[in-house]
């Protein structure tokens, strides 16, 4: 599946008291929407927005979510942890290119927020099936989109960058316009999913899961369509 986080809930089918629901999986991925909002704003009010806070809020939060990926049933309480840590990660960031382009932050927001209302309404229409092709065929660029960030990794550990798509320019804006596409087609597999575990009468711990697996996707998609927007103000 295009996204493992939340596929995985799949795999681990128990039965409980209470089964999972659209509107516990709302509810949830809303809080955890709301944390990452309201720790982004204190870390930036409160001048905490460095590079430092964005190296060590990356690592910590890439364990948590390792940390839910590999223990379903730790989401309940890891989840809100990795949203206030992403939070204090994504202000990071935001501050450094809001000084440097003016009006890039909101911009940002408005169209991840657009982005995850569309794709929502639109899988809600039924205008996009969703079936194991489509799941396999985004898997495929995911893996291949996480290939190329790894081998950049790798190739910076000793000084060497790909400035043809990190930077400003034809490469840079359509590499970026791919990635963005990548993620939001990963929504609307985070959405077959939730409606698969909750078809399916996943327990209601599940819930806290599935927003998690949602929220990773978010995020990820804010600071694609952020530095898309870094890039087309150095053009």
């Amino acid at each position: 599946m295009a996204n493992p986080v939340i596929s995985r809930v799949k795999a681990l089918h128990t039965y409980g008291s209470q089964t999972a629901t659209y509107t516990g999986v709302a509810t949830k991925s809303l809080a955890l929407v709301g944390i990452v909002i309201i720790s982004a704003l204190v870390t930036w009010v409160m001048g905490y927005g460095t590079p430092v806070t964005a190296m060590v809020t990356s690592i910590m939060g890439f364990i948590a979510a390792l940390a839910i990926s590999f223990r379903p049933a730790w989401a309940g309480f890891l989840s809100p942890l990795y949203a206030i840590l992403e939070g204090m990660f994504l202000a990071a960031i935001s501050v450094v290119l809001a000084k440097m382009y003016h009006g890039v932050v909101i911009n940002a927001v408005m169209i991840t927020f657009g982005i995850a209302i569309s794709s929502a309404l639109i899988y809600a229409k039924g205008y996009v099936k969703v079936n194991e092709g489509f799941m396999r065929a985004v898997f495929m660029a995911t893996f291949g989109i996480a290939i190329t960030y790894f081998i950049q990794f790798v190739l910076g550990l000793f000084g060497i960058n790909i400035p043809q798509i990190h930077q400003g320019g034809t490469v840079g804006i359509v590499f970026s316009l791919i990635v963005i596409a990548v993620a939001t087609l990963n929504l609307f597999v985070d959405y077959e999913n939730i409606s698969q575990s909750v078809r399916q009468g996943l327990p209601a711990e599940y819930e806290w899961f599935c927003a998690f697996g949602l929220l990773v996707t978010l995020i990820w998609l804010y600071v694609e369509v952020l530095n898309l927007l870094r890039k087309m103000k150095e053009e």
